[in-house]
């Protein structure tokens, strides 16, 4: 009879020790994005969303989304409120964190109303010396930032940036490509804002993780997904086009050689780093 206590007892010491370890295990993975037009509207709205969607589907992960104003979104993951980081452009300096492989190639344009500006006059940054350019919460590279003779203007996001614009507030203003075109078509403005066709900066978007080992194993796991996700065209299936996905190079430095797959057959830009 004291033998069977004394297995019973260790069972539930088992049982109590094991428990932990399972609920640690199963923790979700907290994300938090920046507020994007078209990439990221909503918990559940948007391509980026979209894409995390489908890397918690293949590292079986319970990941949570929230989405924030872009700075409130750096801020809450520097002080560890998320695990993630969703989005971040690398020629930005990193708050103190593990960088994942990219997933995205972001151009930023001259937006401006149109007229305002002579033919072909914003094929150089350097020609906006002198006018008032606006920039949103976004972090924007010191080689925009950075422009020569330029007033800038920051904006709290896109919507009122070409809001600005078509009021004749501002002169031209700095948005990414695709989100910007989406956004001023929803906003009615494609009668009075024009896009310089020339790429002012051009840089890869990757996730963030915590610099901690919870941190190392997801950005792993979302390293792995990513990468496959490029290999077989889920990524540019997602985006609808192959033009704004990452090299294969980048991704292929930060995958295990035994990781790699030969059937790789995806196709991106080397115009970034």
């Amino acid at each position: 009879m004291r033998k069977l206590s004394s297995i019973i007892l260790m069972a539930v010491f088992c049982l109590g020790v094991a428990m932990p370890c399972a609920r640690a295990q199963s923790a979700p993975v907290r994300i938090v994005l920046p507020y994007i037009p078209l990439m990221a509207e909503g918990p559940t709205e948007g391509f980026f969303i979209e894409m995390y969607q489908e890397i918690a589907k293949r590292t079986d992960k319970d990941i949570v989304i929230d989405v924030a104003p872009p700075r409130r979104a750096v801020q809450a993951f520097v002080s560890g409120v998320y695990d993630a980081l969703g989005a971040f452009p690398s020629l930005t300096a990193l708050p103190v964190s593990l960088a994942s492989v990219p997933f995205y190639l972001r151009e930023n344009l001259i937006f401006y109303k149109s007229g305002h500006f002579p033919a072909d006059s914003l094929q150089h940054p350097d020609n906006l010396a002198g006018h008032n350019v606006g920039l949103s919460a976004y972090p924007y590279p010191p080689a925009i930032t950075n422009l020569a003779g330029v007033n800038f203007e920051r904006a709290p996001n896109d919507q009122s940036l070409l809001r600005m614009l078509a009021n004749g507030r501002l002169d031209a203003a700095i948005l990414e490509k695709f989100s910007g075109f989406h956004l001023r078509d929803q906003l009615g403005l494609s009668d009075v804002i024009d896009i310089a066709d020339v790429s002012v900066t051009t840089e890869n978007i990757f996730p963030l993780f915590q610099a901690n080992r919870k941190g190392i194993e997801n950005q792993k796991a979302f390293n792995l997904a990513l990468y496959d996700m490029l290999c077989d065209g889920t990524l540019a299936t997602l985006f609808g086009r192959d033009d704004v996905v990452p090299d294969l190079s980048l991704l292929e430095r930060d995958i295990p050689v035994q990781n790699q797959r030969k059937d790789c057959v995806a196709s991106g830009s080397n115009k970034t780093r």
